[in-house]
């Protein structure tokens, strides 16, 4: 069990800010009131996934593998809230999955000046559409996996920034929230690039409607957080880009009429990459890639593997949306939700492999473009425990053909302290 020293040397800033709440409480401060306003919560989480006869590309021939079913076992998440006084609070949440590791997924400290001005500085779930501040919060939404743009394996921007100020503005049918979010970029960034988000949103109708729109851009060229070999990364910048300017703007909605939940989601991110050669050779040479992806990456496909070789301009755009609809309905055995989901994703730079750096849903088809159908079911027998089971279709392109394989997940989760 460990805590990457990186990670925490990360959260100095957040010392730095406990310190000042400290002094501003003046002298005679009570612990004995401060442990009354420390508020530990969260949630542990069983997971149960299976795909059967998934396509693959053999030699020319599409032949069906079928995965063996995949336990998570416990996952959890632990949340500690600390209010020092009205202006100054403290949050960490830290996960764990099978008790082998605990990463400290989101901490930060916060000044709040009034409702209209707040400042969070720390590691923080930036403010990005309806989900990035819920994803570790499975229990308390319909659906398992999240919507395609936080899939950890193509996600399209990293889910955390580092400083983050935000405010509310009451209107007399609403209330207007916005947040400018800015971080040390993806990976190493040049020293010239300054890498800005937002995030405005308008709720109303009493709080059964909220619509806005969300932005990021890099600022200038920018590199990713892994190299070629180590995974998937956890931004929008892939393994083998030398440099990647890229930009991101989407809107969502989200309307609950009575029993019945609607959401939509639009994201564009536009990228002007330059790829590395030498990480594409290594890319060609062992990650197994589709034709369609040789003839993007290399100048001429049958040619010899050469530096020269390489197709090094990488202009691209990833695109994404979704609709989601849940109906929750009480029963006098708890709370049961059947819910749809529609996702499109389409990335025509990925591959995929994902030991280097590719996603192996938009990766597997021929043009990076996939489809997925979801139908499923939560129940609550308790507002503390929800049990989901979804199953899932997707569907692509595979050397011309059109093909798709269906996928299942269970989720059994518990909320404590709440």
């Amino acid at each position: 069990m460990f805590v990457s020293v990186r990670r925490m040397l990360g959260f100095l800033p957040l010392v730095g800010l406990f310190g000042f709440a400290m002094a501003q409480g003046g002298e005679g401060l009570d612990l004995s009131e401060l442990q009354k306003k420390l508020h530990i919560y969260g949630y542990f989480s069983t997971r149960y996934e299976k795909v059967w006869n998934e396509p693959d590309l053999q030699d020319g021939v599409i032949r069906e593998e079928s995965s063996p079913g995949e336990f998570t076992f416990p996952y959890f998440s632990l949340m500690l809230q600390q209010q020092f006084s009205q202006k100054f609070k403290l949050f960490i949440n830290i996960n764990g999955e099978d008790f082998d590791s605990l990463d400290i997924a989101n901490g930060w400290g916060e000044y709040a000046r009034n409702a209209a001005f707040n400042i969070r500085v720390g590691k923080i779930y930036r403010s990005f559409g309806l989900y990035n501040e819920l994803l570790d919060a499975v229990p308390v939404y319909f659906g398992i996996e999240p919507p395609e743009l936080f899939d950890g394996d193509h996600l399209l921007i990293s889910r955390t920034t580092n400083l983050m100020v935000w405010g509310t503005f009451e209107r007399e049918n609403g209330t207007i929230r916005y947040s400018i979010t800015t971080d040390d970029g993806e990976g190493d960034r040049g020293s010239d690039t300054f890498p800005i988000g937002f995030d405005l949103r308008y709720t109303f109708n009493l709080d059964s409607q909220v619509v806005g729109i969300s932005g990021y851009t890099s600022g200038g060229d920018t590199a990713g957080d892994r190299g070629v070999g180590e995974g998937s990364p956890d931004g929008g910048v892939l393994p083998w880009m030398a440099e990647d300017a890229f930009d991101i703007i989407g809107g969502f909605w989200e309307g609950t009429f009575k029993n019945l939940t609607l959401q939509f989601e639009y994201w564009n991110a536009r990228h002007d990459a330059v790829r590395d050669p030498n990480a594409v050779l290594t890319v060609v040479q062992n990650a197994g890639l589709l034709p369609t992806q040789l003839a993007r990456f290399l100048l001429d496909p049958n040619g010899p593997l050469t530096l020269d070789n390489v197709r090094t301009n990488a202009d691209f755009d990833v695109e994404t949306w979704y609709l989601r609809a849940g109906y929750s309905h009480m029963t006098q055995r708890g709370e049961v939700t059947p819910y749809f989901q529609w996702d499109w994703y389409a990335n025509p730079e990925t591959i995929k492999n994902k030991t280097y750096g590719g996603d192996n849903e938009a990766g597997a088809a021929d043009d990076g473009e996939f489809s997925k159908a979801t139908i499923g079911v939560a129940y609550r027998p308790t507002p503390n425990t929800a049990i989901k089971v979804d199953v899932s279709s997707h569907f692509y392109t595979l050397n011309g053909e059109d093909v798709d394989y269906p996928e299942v997940r269970v989720d059994c989760s518990f909320i404590f302290g709440k």
